[in-house]
């Protein structure tokens, strides 16, 4: 590990432990009631104590290995607590609260410290956790709950006391520390149980005598991730990915890989057969192909242009690799920190569309039916069941259990026999026969893909220009006889000439010398000199030289005949080769191209995707049950007392073993770690440098910091996301971010934490995806990473708003306008419309807004039209038809309120929520319900860009704003702005 890398983890591992900088629910969350004079004394109550430390080792079992929990339990003596030193007295007057915009117990300032079993509270100096007011409580703000505050004043005060904080040793310093923190901000002492308001409404707020204390559960959550960096401080081991994950140093740029015949021969596999890669994904896949260890691939994937496409394609390659050559199944992991990501990707591995190839597209072994395996955290383990997910954990319990049990052993090993016989109309008589003939039937497929390959590459150099093979060579065939003709003409000519000066009189031709008889006879040949010749014939010349002329003429048209002759010779044997592993690949069940399309259609992008559709495919599915071959023959699998151990020679076999049925693993960050740490020589490690391939999903949304330490357990890592949608929820501020990066010595100064941000490197304000742009090679754009543009899910209209709003023109939409699809179902409505609500201004409630009439207009609406859209959508589910946007939480509550009320037999099929809960999905029909009234102006819609990207690309066919237009005030490029102009005149009736 660099000097660098290892001051970065420590700063990582030190923004990971600060990572509690949120309000906390008094209604979801356990808490116990302690004076304010025991918190200053440092010190609570035993029975208090207690209590805490039972919820702490109830709450541990969730997420440690059960051996391990048993023995911290025992040995567990201090606590990570959260103590609410200042909240909101809720004030009630004839049983109502007076200050109904706010919760009860409207907890606003944090202090975090170590609880000991005997009560003493300490603080935390090692993880250098730091008191906080939730952000949402500091002006300036979206929606203010109260305003107690300025950011300016945290950060000031943060970034002038980081020596004295990292000074903090007694319970009595920290006291000091967090009573001035206090009163810097909110301008108020301390000991005062009322606080300033900068709300002039509501001058002052009156506080609650007494404070409560949380168990801090962001310690379980990161529990993995911490463990993780507290290895990585000590393991001296070579990690190249991690490296170059944590690296400062931009890399030099690198030409961007050509689509060339060698690329094409690479790809191997596909695991969908339904459409081949669009040029932007091949693209992808291409420099996947080129990858070295230790490099880091980022993929910038706007809605709705294939990731997740993309990542199948990706690991179809692999594993079709990896069975051709015989080897281990690849180890390939997919990661988000968004469960949405995460369960999104375990539903598309589970649902790839049959192309009616026999029995080929069925699992030949039982209890198999995804290509996709799960590992979840305890807690949604339930939710895993419900969804029919295969999950498993590093113990090889649940999904893995029950197909690693001896009797589905035995069923799955009859049922790949008499499949693969069924397949191939054979009659084997062991699995090794099976075995061998798929792995034969890959290898035959392979070699045919790449003769294919360069049977085209060879037609292509003799000048096709797209033209069909057979259209060609019949061209040819005329051009040949064009030229022989033509040489025939010359002869003809030749012949013609002659006759023509032998019918100038004798004393003219002898006396040609003579200028007064040449002239006659350049008379002669003046008028007889027809068009074609006036190019390289002139009066002046003789006889001779006429006939030299065409003799050049003859002997270049004999070379160009030669040539076309050659040509067409070559070109029909070639068509002939061609024909012949057409015939071959039809004797295998594959028959190239598709129905209705020329035989001879050979231009490069069109074989590779029929390549792609119809042999990578079939490459895929071989490969499936070539490695399910090897499974049931029980490969890696442990034997005896190893079945469920973590040491590391049973997980390196669990692993390889699992990826051959399953070959994409499924965690989130949070969980990652833990299923690769082993156990060993009394002690526990972690698999560094063992996972081939990390996949990071949603990558714009993961925080680097959450990230970085899966980055040494893989050994390449692709990185697919998007910076323009919706942002991780960072957990420290800017300030406090600074503080933790100086006092972990990761820069040296305060002021040059920009290098941080340049690379992305920080843990307030980036995404892995930032970091990763900086760690590849390629500029896609003007911007690092490549870039998937080519866009299918929304029409033309929609997706233009999301194009000039923060693409740049560079995505390609590619379903068309809807106003020109015959098949659109609801022509009568714009792609982009709005229905006018009038209304001046929303209702403010808690820390959110609602707007009741703009809620029942939409619920009005949709009881007149939802039976028309269900109507108009035949065969779809009505889940996926119609979905509610809105900025606001209160306002979802609203809405559902008045669907159930206008539609309680629909209510249910039709999604509401925020722009987040929408993330990664689509709908026909999205409604925006803006809730802010023309006197509020749309600050929610204009603060961030992102978010109405998200909101208008869910939108397939049509996307509606509902609310009063005149809200929508910003500039005309600012995301109101734009909407505004998209909506138009668009009116819906």
């Amino acid at each position: 590990m660099t000097f660098k890398t290892k001051e970065i983890t420590e700063y990582f591992r030190s923004a990971v432990a600060a990572q509690s900088n949120k309000e906390i629910d008094f209604k979801n969350d356990n808490f116990q009631i302690v004076q304010v004079a025991k918190l200053l004394q440092g010190k609570i109550d035993l029975e208090d104590t207690q209590k805490l430390f039972a919820e702490a080792n109830k709450k541990a079992s969730e997420y440690e290995d059960e051996d391990e929990s048993k023995k911290k339990a025992k040995e567990k003596t201090l606590l990570n607590v959260i103590i609410c030193a200042k909240t909101i007295k809720t004030i009630f007057e004839a049983n109502e609260k007076v200050q109904d915009e706010r919760d009860e117990l409207t907890g606003f300032y944090f202090i975090p410290a170590l609880l000991k079993l005997d009560g003493t509270l300490l603080f935390n100096g090692e993880e250098r956790k730091l008191p906080w007011f939730p952000r949402e409580f500091l002006t300036p703000m979206v929606e203010p709950k109260l305003a107690i505050g300025r950011t300016e004043a945290v950060d000031d005060f943060m970034s002038n006391q980081v020596d004295q904080a990292i000074k903090i040793k007694a319970w009595r310093e920290y006291v000091e520390f967090f009573k001035m923190f206090y009163e810097k901000v909110t301008d108020s002492q301390f000991e005062q149980n009322t606080i300033r308001n900068l709300d002039e409404k509501e001058p002052y707020f009156e506080l609650e005598n007494n404070v409560y204390v949380f168990l801090d559960k962001t310690v379980f959550t990161t529990f993995h991730i911490m463990n993780l960096y507290n290895d990585l401080q000590k393991d001296e081991q070579p990690k190249a990915l991690y490296d170059n994950f944590l690296s400062l140093k931009i890399p030099e740029t690198s030409s961007l890989i050509q689509n060339t015949w060698a690329q094409m021969k690479v790809h191997c596999g596909q695991m969908g057969g339904e459409y081949p890669l669009s040029q932007s994904q091949r693209e992808t896949v291409n420099h996947f192909n080129s990858m070295t260890e230790a490099e880091i691939l980022a993929v910038n994937g706007p809605p709705g242009t294939g990731k997740t496409t993309l990542l199948q394609s990706i690991v179809a390659d692999m594993y079709v690799k990896r069975a051709l050559q015989k080897e281990r199944a690849p180890v390939i992991v997919t990661s988000s920190t968004n469960n949405q990501a995460v369960t999104n990707i375990i539903a598309s591995f589970g649902n790839i569309k049959k192309m009616d190839l026999a029995n080929l597209e069925e699992r030949w072994i039982e209890g198999v039916d995804s290509f996709a395996v799960y590992f979840p955290a305890a807690s949604k383990r339930k939710e895993a069941e419900s969804r029919g997910y295969q999950y498993t954990d590093q113990n090889g319990k649940f999904f893995v259990a029950k197909i690693e049990d001896k009797e589905n052993l035995k069923k799955s090993k009859l049922k790949l026999m008499e499949s693969c016989n069924k397949y191939f109309d054979s009659a084997y008589k062991d699995i090794d026969a099976c075995q061998s003939r798929l792995h034969e039937e890959l290898k035959f497929l392979d070699d045919k893909k790449e003769t294919l390959l360069e049977l085209v590459q060879e037609i292509s150099e003799l000048g096709l220009n797209g033209e069909p093979l057979d259209d060609y060579i019949h061209n040819l065939e005329g051009r040949i006889k064009h030229r022989q003709e033509a040489f025939g003409e010359i002869r003809r000519r030749v012949q013609e000439w002659e006759d023509c000066f032998k019918k100038i009189p004798l004393i003219f031709r002898l006396l040609r010398f003579i200028k007064m008889f040449a002239r006659k006879i350049q008379t002669e040949f003046r008028l007889f000199i027809n068009e074609d010749e006036q190019g390289f014939l002139n009066e002046y010349m003789s006889l001779d030289e006429i006939k030299e002329t065409y003799s050049y003429k003859s002997e270049e048209y004999k070379k160009i005949l030669a040539e076309l002759k050659k040509n067409k010779e070559k070109l029909e044997q070639l068509k002939g080769r061609y024909d012949h592993e057409l015939d071959q690949l039809k004797h295998h069940n594959i028959s190239l191209p598709n129905k209705g399309e020329s035989k001879y259609r050979l231009d490069p992008d069109y074989i590779n995707g029929l390549l792609d559709t119809k042999v990578r495919y079939v490459e895929f599915w071989l490969a499936v049950h070539y490695f399910e071959c090897r499974w049931v023959q029980e490969e890696d699998r442990p034997v005896g007392r190893q079945g469920g151990k973590t040491f590391k020679n049973t997980l390196d076999m669990f692993y390889h073993r699992l990826s051959m049925i399953a070959p994409c693993f499924v965690m989130t960050f949070f969980t990652l770690p833990k299923q690769f740490r082993a156990y060993g020589d009394q002690k526990h490690f972690y698999l560094f440098n063992f996972i081939d391939l990390l996949i990071v999903d949603e990558a714009g949304q993961v925080s680097p910091e959450i990230a970085a330490g899966a980055f040494s357990l893989a050994k390449k890592a692709v990185a697919v996301g998007d910076i323009h949608q919706i942002e991780p929820v960072w957990a420290v501020n800017r300030a406090l971010d600074k503080a933790l990066a100086f006092s972990n010595r990761a820069i040296p100064s305060l002021n040059e934490f920009e290098l941080l941000e340049r690379t992305g490197l920080n843990s307030s304000c980036s995404s892995v995806m930032k970091v990763a742009a900086q760690c590849c090679k390629y500029i896609k754009f003007n911007e690092r990473g490549l870039f998937l543009r080519e866009h299918r899910r929304c029409y033309n209209e929609i997706i233009a708003y999301s194009n000039e709003l923060v693409y740049k023109g560079n995505l390609d939409p590619m379903r068309g306008e809807g106003k020109c699809d015959p098949k659109l179902p609801l022509k009568q409505w714009p792609q982009m419309g709005h229905m006018q609500i009038e209304s001046e201004y929303s209702v403010r409630k808690n820390s959110s807004r609602l707007n009741p009439t703009e809620a029942k207009q939409i619920a009005a609406w949709l009881k007149i039209n939802y039976a028309f859209i269900i109507d108009a959508y035949p065969g779809e589910l009505q889940e996926n038809l119609v979905g509610i946007i809105t900025p606001f939480k209160a306002q979802v509550q609203v809405i559902r309120a008045e669907l159930k009320k206008a539609l309680p037999d629909y209510d249910s099929k039709i999604s509401v929520g925020t722009v987040h809960t929408f993330q990664g999905a689509e709908r026909r029909i999205i409604i925006l319900s803006t809730v802010y009234g023309k006197q509020d102006g749309c600050y929610f819609i204009d603060a961030n860009e992102s978010l109405m990207n998200v909101a208008v690309s869910r939108a397939k066919d049509h996307f509606f704003v509902f609310g009063d237009i005149n809200c929508l005030q910003g500039p005309p490029k600012s995301a109101s702005g734009l909407l505004r102009r998209y909506i138009g005149s668009n009116t819906l009736g």
